[in-house]
């Protein structure tokens, strides 16, 4: 055999470290792989999603944001702030659009936030409503603008201010609402009245947070409200200028008749249901079947809003084009789809005004018009796309729109189902193309199919929608309606098929004077539907759930938006802002003390939830707002004390009670913490021992529910004056622990310390100036 080679010797040096081998690769993780995955996908969503349109269905979304966001400024910015801060935007945007795609995005985000931001203010200075300031009782002649019947027999009228007398006010509000118990006789839209009348400024909220009474005012155009003493006197007044005031006169006029009309032929609750479904008009039913309905759920068919609108507009459309299609060469030579999509365009701006023109109204009618417009230009009616343009028109319109109660159920009612029904199509397309050629059921087989599909459909309708304006029903009314799926359930086919149909029926009946009748089965279908509302109600729990904090309702908001307007799986990273907002809710925590801000109705919130009262009769809206915000089940009258608050601190009980006499009220409560705080309002100035620099020793919160007050103490004792209470509005009490021990009061007010236009007049208030109020 032939030599074999031998190995060389390598010299090795001993200094040298030997190189370790390099180390093998392992597979990656679960969660790594599953990132990488995310990482990989990711260009081609963001790429589909900017295919489908997704970028510009955010654009509402953003102006929503900054109308907010300047509505809940502390402060009014300057009127060049915003143009400034515009313009900068716009400056940085043309800046990085040459080196950075994501950073030009981001200054575009921003540019349409703050294009939100100065509409919302543009609009809040063009309004400009005059609002009074103080309370006064005036001789007042007004036109009238609009007559609201109430069940209790008394009227509310909105009057356009002519003159005041007896004392002339300097700063009359142009417009207002005043109340008869005793209402004139044979007057109309657009009559005289005069009459003694005492008139307040709009209040704010009852709690921080709360439906904030002069902000809606302000937008809306009423600078204040009261009451007529005694019934006022009709006068004869000159026109309106102007043909806009005098054709809405008209209409207010047409919309009082066909009230009264259909009243006339369906007596009863069920008629004055049926009259505000036809013209808006809600004052005349009583307050029973108003809770009724809440509680139920079905509150939501007495706004006119989208539903209604749907409801005409579909009715109109698919009956015409039933009966177009009855016509063979007509259906095959003609478009009748648009024809009667032009038919049902002009029923909705018909019901638009006799229903009274509301914001609710007139959002729903821009998104029933964008939709329709859409069909007549051979587009897809309902999608996304459409609901994003009418929600930039509503948010141009009426920025003030956006923290209601209306704007926020109705869209994302409307959101929610569309994105269900977009969800749903993709699933059906997907599933016919795995079925390929499988033959459809035929007879009875369809028939039950499109049975059980009718049933689930309303079924998965009530429960999409109902989640998604239950969360905002959560937020503003602080309650839910617990057996609300079952009453849709049972109440909308009776709504959809039977009672507005003859609505439309009977209102086209009116030129030939046989809509008595129809509008009696109308009522009659009404009638089933309260039944239904009432049977729930009974049965039903309250559904209070407690106040919401604006970060939850931000999250949620936030994590509904992204859920509802991408398409791909991007959509699931609205998880992130929906645990966000549970987060957030679990961090609440209740005040120990509410107060009013005219200083005269006090609660304290006891460790058992109850609502400990310092009135024997107090103010009853402020009172149901508390029990809705604190989820406050018990409320507790005050306990008549001879020697109320002068008891030393060892001496008070822990209940919460509140003890009073004619001077003022006290009580002792024992917070979460286990700190005992002891709680005094007074009414008058004290006339005895102990004096008022006493108080702060005993107290840790004092309220001087009278003007002129100051504050007397200098121990860090919290006082809340009347003059507090009139500029800044109602206010919570919170309770820290201090680090010695001590309990830490803070108050937390409904109104900033600087007035916003629309809570401008508070400083006018002779309560805000410290001054006594006149007898």
């Amino acid at each position: 055999m032939p030599d074999e080679a031998q190995p060389v010797p390598v010299e090795r040096d001993p200094d040298r470290v030997p190189a370790r081998p390099a180390p093998e690769k392992r597979p990656a993780g679960g969660a790594q792989r599953v990132l990488k995955g995310w990482a990989a996908r990711f260009p081609a969503a963001l790429t589909e999603e900017a295919e489908f349109g997704t970028p510009f269905l955010f654009v509402p979304v953003l102006l929503l944001a900054g109308a907010a966001a300047y509505f809940a400024l502390p402060a009014e910015p300057a009127r060049h702030n915003l143009p400034l801060a515009l313009g900068l935007a716009a400056l940085l945007w043309w800046l990085a659009g040459r080196r950075s795609r994501i950073a030009a995005r981001a200054c575009l985000a921003a540019i349409i936030v703050l294009v939100g931001m100065a509409t919302a203010q543009w609009h809040t200075m063009a309004r400009g409503t005059q609002m009074l300031g103080s309370a006064v009782t005036t001789h007042l002649t007004g036109r009238i603008v609009r007559i609201e019947t109430r069940a209790n027999g008394s009227v509310r009228y909105t009057l356009d201010v002519l003159e005041t007398a007896r004392p002339t006010l300097r700063h009359v509000p142009d417009r207002l609402r005043v109340t008869a118990r005793s209402p004139a006789d044979t007057v109309r839209v657009g009559d005289g009245l005069k009459g003694v009348a005492r008139l307040f400024p709009l209040s704010g909220p009852a709690r921080p947070g709360g439906y904030d009474f002069a902000f809606h005012g302000y937008f809306a155009g009423h600078g204040a409200n009261g009451f007529f003493y005694g019934a006022p006197d009709p006068i004869t007044v000159q026109a309106p200028d102007g043909l806009r005031a005098r054709i809405a006169g008209r209409l207010q006029n047409a919309r009082l008749w066909l009230g009264d009309r259909i009243r006339a032929a369906a007596p009863g609750q069920a008629g004055s249901v049926s009259a505000a479904l036809v013209n808006g008009d809600k004052s005349g039913i009583p307050e029973t079947v108003n809770e009724a309905l809440r509680v139920s759920g079905l509150a939501h068919i007495l706004t006119i809003s989208g539903l209604h609108m749907a409801l005409v507009a579909g009715t109109v459309m698919m009956t015409l084009r039933a009966i177009l299609a009855l016509s063979g060469p007509l259906a095959s030579a003609h478009a009748v789809k648009k024809y009667a999509a032009s038919a049902a365009f002009a029923a909705i701006f018909v019901y638009l005004f006799l229903a009274g023109a509301g914001v609710a109204t007139q959002r729903s009618f821009v998104m029933l018009a964008v939709m329709l417009g859409a069909l007549m230009l051979d587009r897809t009616a309902i999608s996304k796309r459409n609901l994003a343009i009418a929600a930039i028109i509503v948010i141009a319109v009426a920025p003030a729109s956006v923290v209601g109660p209306s704007f926020h159920m109705s869209f994302a009612a409307t959101l929610a189902l569309i994105a269900l029904y977009d969800g749903w199509n993709r699933m059906r397309i997907a599933r016919a193309r795995r079925r390929g050629d499988t033959p459809m059921p035929s007879g009875t087989a369809a028939a039950a199919t499109n049975a059980w599909r009718f049933i689930a459909a309303l079924a998965a309708t009530s429960i999409v929608a109902g989640a998604a304006s239950g969360l905002y029903a959560a937020y503003h009314f602080q309650r839910v309606a617990v057996l609300g799926l079952v009453t849709n359930l049972a109440a909308m086919p009776i709504v959809s098929f039977l009672t507005m149909p003859l609505a439309i029926l009977a209102t086209l009946a009116i030129p030939f004077g046989i809509d008595g009748s129809i509008y009696a089965a109308m009522a009659a279908s009404a009638g089933w539907i309260l039944s239904i509302a009432q049977w729930v109600a009974e049965r039903s729990p309250d559904g209070m759930v407690g106040a919401m904090s604006s970060g939850t309702m931000l999250a949620a908001t936030m994590a509904l938006a992204w859920l509802c307007l991408c398409r791909t799986w991007l959509r699931w990273a609205a998880i992130l802002p929906a645990c966000a907002g549970i987060v957030l809710a679990r961090q609440g925590e209740l005040p120990i003390a509410v107060i009013s801000e005219d200083a005269r109705q006090m609660a304290v919130i006891g460790d058992d939830g109850a609502l400990h009262l310092n009135r024997t009769r107090p103010n009853g809206f402020n009172l149901e707002q508390w029990q809705m915000a604190y989820a406050a089940r018990a409320v507790t009258k005050p306990v008549t004390a001879d020697d109320p608050f002068f008891k030393p601190r060892a001496g008070m009980d822990n209940d919460g009670a509140m003890r009073c006499n004619d001077m003022a009220c006290t009580a002792r409560v024992r917070h979460a913490s286990g700190a005992s705080v002891d709680l005094a309002i007074l009414t008058k100035p004290p006339t005895e021992t102990p004096s008022t620099e006493d108080l702060c020793q005993r107290f840790d919160l004092i309220v001087l529910a009278y003007a002129p007050s100051n504050s007397p103490c200098g121990d860090g004792t919290l006082v809340l004056t009347a003059q507090d209470l009139a500029l800044r509005g109602s206010a919570e009490v919170m309770v820290a622990r201090h680090a010695s021990g001590a309990p830490e009061l803070t108050a937390r007010h409904a109104i900033g310390a600087s007035l916003r236009p629309w809570h401008d007049h508070r400083q006018w208030s002779r309560a805000a100036r410290n001054l006594a109020e006149r007898n």
